[in-house]
């Protein structure tokens, strides 16, 4: 618990002290009135006695009482009112609010908690004192009387007799009211007052000499005051001020004081109805005297006509928040003691340790003698009949037996008498003397079942033994005992509740913090609020008072909300604010959301009825933080309590405000922050759509689409500028949380922003008027920000005038709806009108709360504030920091409206607008694009050589570079030219041809602006299609052979499949083949063979084989120069008459290689491969596709390169080798050698030669032995360089299978080498050349012979790969027979 400002043993004894009634007459009251108090308040800041008294035991020991205090009372005191009673109660708690806190670690955590309750030590001292004085006990009864006259008396004797009259009078009343006595005669003394400033101090003495003869000199007492003059320095201190309690009866004035104070803010004063407070017939203690009422009740009158009825059920339904003031009574200006100096307060002092020690140490001496003497010689004698029948057959305690015991007492019965006695060594200090009298007396009430006396004994016998240091859990068991027989079988919830509040103190003083709380807890109940809400604290402090690793702060926690739930019901808001304060501590950050939620609900309201607005706002908002846990209705009303406070604190706010509060709803996602700098917008037209460019709408950053764009800008700079720079920044016009950099836009141009708001909620959420809250610094002289004249817009919208700003041009959405538990994205528009830095500091707007089921135009209660969007410390985030550049130019670009769908192929036109909005002229204007096999950009005046692109990128000889990295630089050079075409402002033709690897076309314009902070600007656009396969082509290049006119000539065969792969079930797309293109300096196709009719149009999942025929271009062909060549596969097709040299089909001449884009690394080595082979054309073929579905048809061309002879060529798939031997397409194509080894093969021959022979011969053996066979070897040089050719003729293929050996003769020469043991023929061959050779072969015998096997060729050439040695792979045969 918290620390007090008394120990446990100083509050026990200071709280059983001897009380002392005062009678007195009216003239002594006209004395002391000079003084504004009366003679009891006079006495009452001197009873604490700082003496040591002696008295005997009956035994003959001295008995040592030191620090007596003494209570001082009217002899017609009567307890409080119970509505005043009830007043003060709550007054005692709500003047002494204190929220000092000290800092204790437990558990690791560190918690405030209260330094002191001074709150609960009034509350408790206040309840006891309100006590009625009961009959069971004697502690509350008066000891002894105090008869007091004054000097200024004619006859003082006849003063004092008169004063004895009044007081036998008030002893003897029948049936016993108030006062109560301690017994029938108690020690009586007379006092006389003398006001020095009116009566001679000798008229005085000779007053208290008569005095002294007529009552003797042991009872009187003389005490002088107001002695004070004006000559008196030293005037003495108010000490009566913190003694004095006004009750509103006193005056009328303080009564229209309580009567005229304000309650507690948002609480009402509770109305008591009067009850009846006698529910069963009373038992009494001496003949009909009825037990006592005690204040805290609910009467049906507030008189009390009878003084010792007691009610069997205390708080009857009754409450004690009754008129909790707002601000205590102000008695300041009363001064007190105004007539005293220090002698008289000094005499004072005088008088009372005199009488202490005087009289009534004596007299408790003498009592405490007869009281021993008489319950000695009586004990055990003196019973009643109803007594002794109980002894004798009574069953002791009952279980289960409510309301007082049925036994009678007579005053003077020894069963009392033990209990005065104990009562008197208790009232002086003998602890252990009293322990055992106590112990005694609680046997004799238990034999007599006489619950409320033995529960008083129980009582007072643990609250000894702690006082003498000797409690135990016996000795707490008495307590607990006391407390279980006051509330269950007695009902009498005041004693209980006294006897608690003793029980707690001397549990905690032993460590017994848990027994403590259970005990406070316990006496809870729905008929008190603020005596509940006082224990319910103290015993969460238990909790947390125990040893440090048993503090447990969740108890602690949860007990402090039951305390400030039960001080709000009582009215007291600002016990029920730091009672729910401090329980926060233990709920926040602990993850227990609802728990966490209702505190700060409840704080938020309490804050509200304490007039702390923006405390209630802030603590109100805290349970509508993201991810709440309550259903909608609960959340709907935390919502709109929200509203309200918030509502009123603007209201009460009496100076106009210079900013807006921020709302915890909706929350913005400042991650998800984005700013669009792009231009504006262009405006709509029909059948036309602006360049995508860059959107705040847009999904994530995609990591290849920024590849995409930046490779596409680099490309634009080396094309623009020659070059580009060693560090190089992408050019930024969208700004997200991945950026580091300020947005930089033109003066006069859109900036576009999207800020996207999460609602938490599951309800919905309205807000009307909302837009952005900027701050624009203008630039100075020097170029430099100028803080001093920055400009809001916020201080308007604050201040509710409308914003009128030559500066920034904004966007307001008039309402928006966002869903519960959904986010949105808001667009917002802002255009900077001068040059400088403009900040976006948040988003400004009225919530309203609607309730459930809102919509836009639903209305309700409306609040204004903000949202941030900037963070409030420093950080890498620029983005909301835009700078604003002078007027630039701005590029827009229009097309017309294409179709998504497309078949992989199509050749789409599209028209495009290139427009400067901006008010500065550009300059160089270029386009680039990521797929320059798919894009194609045809302006008027930009004619462009088509066949020179292709000759560029296929037929050019490349000069190889000895240095890698001067061969990447080339072939970046020749990428970005081949990406990049210029244009300008104007009209142009867009023609695309999208396949399955380009889906997606990149463009990206780029134009200069001449300014030093954005010298160049961007403007992107993507197409994007939903491509479909349709076509797939197939081509095996096969060369061969061929005598025509007697002269041999190469020829190739081109063996063309054509597949019409469309899968789609749902589309019947039909391919017609139109024309077939062949683009080559070496060949020419002239006409083809078809497997079917060549006009069939192609189903779905259908082929159709073509094999095209051509020949070599043995005429020289220019430089730069590609020849061309067409077969009409339908003729007479309108769309077959246009050939492959005009547009649109001679822009896409181009195979669908991978993209610069796509694989950068790879292209220089891809350039190097393909100038290796021997065909080195382009195959072209044009087709025309019908679906049937839609009616829609299309033109389009499919281009595939073929490098190399023998090397199967795909269209749509990867390129494989094919291993399968082709079939022969002509009788004089050459054959393959079915037992040579296939890895053998090479694509390309460096030469190709053909033997002419007799295929059967008869030869007579027996004639002549040997058989001469001509042959003639047609070789033809393949390559467009000399070679020299050796035909090895000493050396035979195959000799294990053939079984034969064809010998040559002749004019056979010897090998390359001059050491060469080799003989053959060697030739020399130009470049294309053709030479036959004529050689003779020898056979010895008849049998068959393969003459090809019989030689190998070794070629020598100018380039290392054409340095070979290949075996023929002619396969004719020679069938020699015996003639």
């Amino acid at each position: 618990m918290a620390r007090t400002g008394k120990t446990a043993q100083e509050f026990i004894q200071s709280s059983f002290s001897p009380i002392v009634a005062v009678l007195c007459s009216q003239k002594v009251e006209n004395i002391v009135s000079k003084n504004n108090v009366t003679f009891p308040e006079l006495l009452q800041p001197f009873c604490n006695l700082d003496w040591e008294g002696q008295f005997r035991e009956p035994g003959g020991n001295t008995c040592v009482i030191k620090n007596m205090k003494l209570i001082v009372r009217d002899v017609n005191w009567k307890p409080l009112q119970p509505t005043e009673a009830r007043r003060q109660l709550n007054n005692a708690v709500l003047y002494n609010y204190n929220d000092k806190t000290i800092s204790v670690e437990l558990a690791g955590r560190s918690f405030l908690i209260p330094q002191s309750t001074h709150w609960f030590d009034a509350w408790r001292e206040t309840y006891l004192d309100v006590q009625f004085p009961s009959d069971h006990e004697f502690t509350k009864h008066f000891l002894s009387c105090i008869i007091v006259g004054t000097t200024d008396d004619e006859n003082v004797v006849d003063t004092f007799n008169g004063l004895n009259q009044q007081y036998a009078q008030l002893q003897n009343v029948m049936p016993p009211k108030l006062p109560k006595w301690f017994n029938n005669c108690i020690l009586k003394t007379y006092l006389l007052l003398h006001d020095v400033s009116v009566v001679s101090k000798e008229r005085a003495d000779a007053v208290f000499d008569t005095l002294k003869h007529a009552f003797g000199p042991n009872s009187c007492f003389m005490l002088p005051i107001n002695s004070k003059s004006t000559s008196d320095a030293n005037v003495p201190a108010d000490l009566w001020s913190q003694y004095i309690k006004r009750s509103p009866d006193s005056t009328s004035d303080v009564a229209s004081i309580f009567s005229n104070l304000a309650t507690t803010p948002a609480e009402q004063a509770p109305i008591f109805p009067s009850q009846n407070i006698i529910e069963r017939g009373e038992d009494t203690l001496t003949g009909s005297v009825q037990e006592s009422v005690h204040p805290l009740t609910s009467p049906e009158t507030d008189v009390y006509d009878n003084a010792n009825s007691l009610q069997t059920h205390s708080f009857s339904g009754s409450v004690e928040s009754v008129s909790v003031s707002a601000k205590g009574i102000d008695l300041s200006t009363e001064v007190h003691g105004a007539a005293l100096n220090n002698n008289d307060i000094e005499a004072i002092k005088k008088f009372l340790q005199e009488y202490a020690s005087k009289a009534l140490l004596p007299y408790i001496e003498k009592q405490i003698s007869q009281l021993s003497e008489s319950v000695a010689n009586r004990k055990g004698v003196s019973r009643s009949l109803l007594s002794a029948t109980k002894r004798w057959f009574g069953t002791g305690k009952g279980g289960n037996a409510t309301g007082n015991s049925a036994v009678v007492y007579t005053n003077d019965c020894p069963e009392l008498q033990l209990r005065r006695l104990g009562d008197l060594w208790f009232l002086c200090g003998q602890w252990q003397r009293a322990f055992d009298t106590y112990h005694t007396a609680k046997r004799e009430f238990y034999a007599d079942s006489a619950w409320l006396c033995y529960a008083g004994a129980l009582e007072m016998a643990a609250i000894s033994a702690f006082m003498a240091g000797d409690s135990n859990r016996k000795t707490h068991g008495y307590l607990e005992e006391s407390i279980v027989t006051y509330l269950n079988t007695c009902r009498m919830v005041q004693y209980a509740v006294r006897a608690t509040l003793l029980s707690v103190i001397c549990l905690t003083s032993s460590g017994l913090h848990g027994e403590a709380a259970k005990q406070l807890i316990r006496m809870t109940s729905e008929d008190s609020d603020l005596r509940s809400a006082m224990l319910l604290e103290q015993a969460a402090l238990c909790f947390l008072s125990g040893p440090g690793t048993k503090a447990m702060c969740r108890k602690y926690a949860f007990h402090m909300v039951l305390a400030g739930h039960r001080f709000s019901k009582a009215g007291q808001k600002k016990h029920a604010y730091r009672c729910y304060k401090q329980a926060h501590q233990v709920y926040s950050g602990s993850g227990w959301r609802l728990a966490t939620d209702h505190v700060q609900f409840a704080l938020g309201r309490l804050a509200g009825a304490l007039r702390r607005a923006h405390d209630a706002v802030q603590w109100l908002a805290a349970p509508l933080a993201p991810h709440p846990p309550q259903p909608p209705a609960q959340q709907e009303a935390f919502l709109r309590e929200y509203m309200h406070a918030h509502q009123q604190w603007q209201e009460s706010s009496e100076e106009r405000r210079s900013r807006l509060e921020k709302l915890p709803l909706p929350v913005a996602e400042v991650s998800m922050t984005r700013v669009a700098c792009a231009g504006p917008a262009p405006l709509s037209s029909p059948r036309r759509c602006g360049a995508t460019s860059l959107s705040v709408q847009a999904p994530r950053r995609d990591p290849h689409e920024e590849r995409v764009w930046r490779t596409l800008e680099e490309m634009l700079v080396q094309v623009a500028r020659g070059a580009v720079p060693m560090i190089f920044k992408p050019t930024l016009d969208l700004y997200d949380d991945t950026t580091d950099c300020h947005p930089l836009v033109p003066q006069g141009e859109p900036i576009q922003i999207s800020v996207t708001l999460w609602n938490p909620l599951k309800i919905s959420l309205i807000l009307k008027d909302v837009e952005l809250l900027w701050r624009f610094t203008p630039l100075n002289e020097s170029g430099d920000s100028d803080d001093n004249n920055s400009i809001y817009n916020e201080i308007a919208l604050a201040q509710g005038v409308e914003v009128a700003s030559n500066v920034i041009v904004g966007q307001k959405l008039p309402s928006v709806v966002l869903e519960g538990d959904s986010k949105k994205s808001l667009i917002f528009s802002l255009t900077p009108m001068k040059v400088g830095q403009v900040y976006i500091q948040g988003l400004a707007y009225k919530l309203i709360n609607a309730g459930e089921g809102a919509s836009e135009n639903s209305t309700g209660v409306s609040i204004q504030g903000k949202v941030d969007l900037m963070s409030g410390v420093k950080s890498m985030d620029k983005r909301l920091e835009i700078t604003v550049i002078p007027e630039a130019p701005c590029l827009q670009m229009t097309f017309s409206e294409t179709n998504p769908d497309i078949i992989s192929g199509e050749i789409r036109t599209v028209d495009v607008e290139l427009t400067n909005v901006g008010p500065v002229d550009m300059k160089n204007v270029f386009i680039a694009v990521s797929h320059p096999e798919c894009v194609s950009v045809v302006t008027p005046d930009n004619v462009v050589d088509d066949f020179k692109i292709l000759y560029d990128e296929k037929f050019r000889e490349i000069t190889p570079n000895s240095e890698e990295r001067g061969r990447g630089a080339e072939a970046w050079r020749r990428a970005a030219a081949r990406h990049v075409r210029a244009a300008r402002c104007g009209p142009a033709v867009l023609l695309l041809r999208p396949h399955c690897a380009a889906a997606r076309l990149h463009l990206l314009a780029y134009y200069e602006t001449g300014l030093e902070r954005r010298p160049y600007r961007l403007l992107r656009h993507v197409f994007r299609f939903n491509v479909v396969d349709a076509v797939d082509i197939t081509i095996n290049p096969r060369r061969s052979l061929k005598t025509v006119n007697e002269s041999v000539a190469e020829i190739v065969n081109l063996s063309v499949e054509v597949s019409n792969i469309s899968e789609n079930k749902s589309d019947q797309i039909n391919i017609e083949l139109l024309e077939a293109a062949f683009l080559s300096r070496q060949w020419k196709i002239t006409n083809l063979i078809a497997a079917r009719d060549k006009n069939d149009i192609l189903a779905p999942r259908e082929k159709l084989h073509l094999v095209f025929k051509g020949h070599r271009i043995l005429k020289a062909v220019p430089e730069g120069r590609i020849e061309t060549s067409c077969v009409k596969i339908s003729e007479g097709h309108p769309d077959s008459i246009a050939d492959i040299t005009s547009p649109p089909y001679s822009k896409f001449m181009i195979d669908k290689k991978s993209s610069f884009i796509d694989s950068a690394d790879n292209t220089f080595n891809q350039d190097i491969e393909k100038r290796s082979g021997l065909l080195q054309s382009m195959f072209v073929l044009r087709w025309k596709a019908q679906d049937e579905t839609t009616g829609r048809s299309a033109v389009g061309q499919h281009c595939l390169w073929l490098d190399c002879f023998n090397k199967v060529q795909y269209g749509e798939k990867v390129l494989v080798t094919d291993n399968n031997p082709p079939l022969p397409l002509d009788e004089n194509e050459s054959k393959l050698d079915v037992t040579e080894n296939k890895k053998n093969i090479k694509k390309d021959n460096v030469v190709m030669f053909k033997m002419e022979h007799s295929k059967q011969i008869n030869h007579d053996f027996n004639e002549r032995r040997l058989c001469i066979i001509p042959v003639t070897l047609s070789i033809v040089n393949c390559y467009g360089v000399p070679v020299r050719v050796f035909i090895n003729m000493s050396k035979q293929k195959n000799r294990e299978t053939s079984g034969r050996e064809l010998g040559w003769t002749g004019a056979l020469h010897n090998g390359p080498d001059a050491d060469s043991k080799e003989i053959g023929v060697s030739i020399h061959l130009e470049k294309f050349e053709t030479r036959r050779v004529q050689v003779q072969g020898v056979c010895a015998a008849p049998g068959t012979y393969l003459v090809g096997s019989a030689f190998t060729v070794t070629t020598q050439g100018t380039e290392p790969h054409m340095n070979v040695t290949d075996v023929s792979n002619n396969t004719s045969l020679l069938v020699l027979q015996q003639a």
